[in-house]
């Protein structure tokens, strides 16, 4: 009897953690290495070269002064400021000034997200016998790992002219580095393209 108890404690366990473990997601706050800082900014190239070639036509002979918003002043921020504002200067020929007093348009593009997830779902058993830097890790049995590069924002442009402002909705872009895993082996779903980003 003692040990149909034991076991069943141990089967609780066990899914309890199993279970636990199926979906989980942790914000990348630093770009350490190559392919977290290749995810966020193929994310970032992708979100601005999605907008549509049509967006800034009518704003062709008109000064631009372009201002950019996210929850801190991040080097993330920095990049994609440059890399929209060279997009907007090459694809939409705009004439982008340095100052909003020389400005006859102002731009405010508001970012929602600049950064990495990672996201695990499946059947993953914490291993709680290895020290890491506040990170649990954990052994996959069947499990689908995803890392993500995503970057989402939406825009304000105000006529200096006449005082007013319109919003414009955004849009999100994501750049992937999945794979399938067991403790046995492990393949990738997705992986980052060996390929020109100006293609």
């Amino acid at each position: 009897m003692f040990n149909s108890t034991l076991k069943r404690i141990f089967i609780i366990v066990t899914i309890f953690f199993t279970l636990s473990a199926c979906s989980t997601r942790e914000s990348a706050d630093q770009y350490r290495g190559s392919t977290s800082q290749r995810l966020l900014t193929y994310s970032i190239n992708e979100l601005v070269s999605d907008l549509p070639d049509n967006s800034f036509a009518e704003f062709g002979t008109q000064s631009i002064y372009v201002r950019t918003h996210f929850i801190s002043k991040t080097q993330a921020l920095v990049y994609a400021e440059q890399r929209l504002k060279m997009e907007l200067a090459s694809r939409f020929k705009l004439n982008l000034v340095d100052s909003a007093a020389d400005a006859d348009i102002e731009f405010d593009f508001f970012f929602t997200s600049l950064g990495t997830d990672q996201d695990v779902y499946g059947l993953s058993v914490p291993v709680f016998w290895v020290s890491t830097d506040g990170e649990m890790p954990s052994l996959d049995i069947l499990a689908v790992r995803m890392y993500h590069g995503v970057s989402e924002m939406y825009y304000f442009i105000k006529d200096k002219k006449t005082g007013v402002t319109t919003a414009h909705d955004g849009s999100i872009a994501r750049s992937r580095s999945d794979k399938f895993s067991t403790p046995f082996f492990s393949f990738p779903i997705d992986s980052l393209e060996e390929k020109s980003l100006l293609d």
